[in-house]
């Protein structure tokens, strides 16, 4: 007799695929003393939430039946959690649309890390190039000796005898700091929604969303890509500063405002070896 074969569940890849996503994001919650429960529970809220938004961009009606349905909640969780998750979304939402979003403090870091011809030391005064003539360029709403204070509490500037020295190699983000964090979070979430929105083929252009992968290689030459590809991100921020900083400028009033992220990492691992892998050099 024989059996068929069992169809894999049309939700499986998308499932694996999301495990991976989150893999990461798992470890991260438990280091920082999150765990399954706590997380689950957060969870419903946003799953109600979003499948109240995609009802509503089907021109469904959003009732108790189909949300349940569509999010795989149990009724009585929609009908506890149907106020709750406007709110919590509202706040998630208005959280996060200023994660990543630069403070005067890193408006001004990154002014100067895009002039190519200012030095990594400036006069605290005087007219520019001078930390005070920078950080007045960025906002009028911020004394620069406040904006210089903020920058040293994060480690990535000093001053010594009226000079403002930029310290570069305190560019790696600091655990401690909640803005790292948000800077985290915004970037991530960012980078996600736009492989989804290209995912779904919903209209419009489509975002910029692509990397580079390579494998087979010693520790040498992953350190040798890394060199590279800093170099060649500070080269894409003083391109893209001397372009944003004039529109953002002339955009300042616009009725209308919307924001633009550009991001670039890099990540080494050692490769996972399976019994089932093929050799790439047969």
């Amino acid at each position: 007799m024989n059996i068929p074969p069992v169809s894999p569940s049309p939700t499986q890849g998308v499932m694996d695929e999301a495990l991976a996503i989150a893999e990461p994001l798992v470890l991260w919650m438990l280091r920082t003393g999150v765990g399954y429960a706590e997380f689950a529970q957060a969870l419903k809220p946003v799953f109600l939430a979003q499948a109240r938004l995609e009802l509503e961009r089907s021109g469904q009606r959003d009732s108790d039946s189909a949300i349940s349905l569509l999010s795989g909640l149990h009724r009585k969780d929609v009908r506890a959690f149907r106020e709750s998750a406007h709110q919590t979304m509202a706040r998630v939402k208005e959280d996060g649309s200023s994660w990543g979003k630069p403070s005067a403090a890193n408006q001004v870091l990154t002014r100067w890390l895009s002039r190519e011809d200012w030095s990594d030391r400036i006069p605290f005064s005087g007219d520019a190039p001078s930390f005070e003539a920078l950080a007045r360029a960025v906002s009028k709403d911020f004394h620069p000796r406040a904006v210089l204070q903020e920058m040293q509490r994060l480690g990535v500037a000093r001053e010594v005898d009226g000079q403002v020295q930029l310290l570069r190699e305190a560019f790696v983000p600091d655990a401690k700091h909640k803005e790292s964090r948000e800077l985290l979070a915004g970037s991530v979430a960012d980078h996600l929604a736009a492989g989804v929105h290209n995912l779904n083929g919903a209209s419009g252009p489509k975002f910029l969303e692509q990397s580079v992968f390579a494998d087979g290689l010693s520790a040498e030459s992953v350190q040798e890509l890394n060199l590279m590809a800093n170099a060649l991100w500070a080269h894409v921020l003083q391109e893209v500063m001397a372009k944003a900083v004039p529109l953002c400028d002339r955009d300042i009033d616009h009725p209308a405002p919307q924001r633009f992220r550009l991001g670039l990492f890099t990540f080494s691992a050692p490769e996972f070896k399976s019994e089932n892998k093929r050799d790439h050099t047969k």
